[in-house]
C-alpha cells in the first residue's frame, strides 16, 4: 500500500514537472510616474535656456517607490550607500560648491515639479540629481524540470530559473526651468538554474549583485556624462552659464574676482613705491 502511494506521488510530481509555470515580483520607484503623476505635463518654455550660476548647489534624493515588494525593497544602508557615491562624484568637481542628500520621506510628501521645487527651496539647491531604480526578478518552472519526493522532502533538478533585470538611473534637474541636464543609466541583467534548495538565499545574493553592478555602471556613466555636460555647458548652445564674483574654475573656462585683481594690483604698486 505505501509503495502504491509512493508510486503516484511520484507520477504527480512528473506530472508538475512537465508544466512551465512562471511570475514576477519587483520593486520600482519610477522618475517619470513620479515627475508626471497621471500622465499630467508640465509647461516647459521651449525658448528657455537652463540658466546654471556657478558654482552650483546640488541636491541628491531617491524617486519613492511606485511599485513595492517588501522583499526586493532596498534597506536604508544601501539607498544611502549609493547617494554617497553619487554625492562623491559631484565633490570632485570644481564647480560643485556645496552637495545635500536630501531624505527620501520629504518626496514622499507629493509628486511632480512641484514638490521637487519645495524640497529644493527647503534646502537651497539650484540642481536635483533624482536616483530611481527597478528591478524585476522573473521565476520560470521550465518544461524539462523533474521534480521527485525524497525523505526529506521535494526537490526540483534543472528548469526552475531565476532572472533578475536591474535598472539605476540619475537624471539631473534644474529646478528653476525645470529642464533635464543630463542623465546616467546603469543596467545589469543575471539569470540562472537552480533547485529549491537554499532558493531564498541563492535570490538575495543575485538581487544585491544585480543592484550593485548596475549602481557601479551607472556612477561610471555619471562622471563620463558630467564631463560631456560641462563641454555642453562651455559651448553654450543648451545652458547659460553664470559665475559668482568670487569663483573661478569649472566648466573649462572659469572666471575671476574683480576684487582680487583690484587687491593684486595695489599690492603690486605699493610693494614698488616702498622700493
Amino acid at each position: 500500500m505505501n509503495i502504491r502511494i509512493l508510486l503516484i506521488l511520484i507520477l504527480i510530481s512528473g506530472l508538475t514537472g512537465c508544466v512551465t509555470n512562471s511570475h514576477q515580483r519587483g520593486v520600482s520607484s519610477n522618475l517619470v510616474e513620479y515627475l508626471y503623476p497621471k500622465g499630467k505635463l508640465v509647461s516647459h518654455q521651449q525658448d528657455q535656456m537652463p540658466l546654471l550660476k556657478l558654482p552650483l548647489r546640488v541636491g541628491i534624493a531617491f524617486i519613492p517607490q511606485s511599485r513595492h515588494d517588501y522583499k526586493f525593497a532596498l534597506s536604508e544602508v544601501e539607498k544611502q550607500k549609493l547617494l554617497s557615491t553619487v554625492a562623491e562624484r559631484f565633490k570632485v568637481d570644481k564647480s560643485v560648491a556645496d552637495i545635500q542628500i536630501i531624505p527620501e520621506i520629504y518626496l514622499k510628501q507629493g509628486k511632480g515639479f512641484i514638490t521637487v521645487e519645495q524640497v529644493a527651496a527647503m534646502y537651497d539647491v539650484d540642481v536635483m540629481a533624482l536616483v530611481s531604480y527597478d528591478q524585476v526578478s522573473i521565476h520560470e518552472m521550465r518544461k524539462s524540470s523533474f521534480a521527485y519526493w525524497t525523505i526529506v522532502g521535494a526537490y526540483v533538478v534543472k528548469g526552475e530559473s531565476t532572472e533578475f533585470q536591474t535598472f539605476v538611473d540619475t537624471a539631473v534637474f534644474d529646478v528653476q526651468s525645470k529642464k533635464m541636464l543630463f542623465r546616467a543609466p546603469g543596467s545589469h541583467s543575471d539569470g540562472r538554474n537552480h533547485t529549491a534548495i537554499g532558493y531564498e538565499k541563492a535570490n538575495r545574493e543575485m538581487r544585491l549583485n544585480s543592484f550593485k553592478v548596475a549602481s557601479d555602471l551607472m556612477t561610471n556613466n555619471l562622471e563620463k556624462e558630467l564631463v560631456k555636460f560641462k563641454v555642453r555647458a562651455k559651448e553654450g548652445k543648451e545652458i547659460t552659464v553664470e559665475y559668482d564674483q568670487n569663483y573661478y574654475g569649472g566648466f573649462g573656462g572659469g572666471s575671476f574676482s574683480w576684487a582680487g585683481l583690484i587687491g593684486l594690483f595695489l599690492l603690486i604698486r605699493f610693494t614698488r613705491e616702498k622700493k
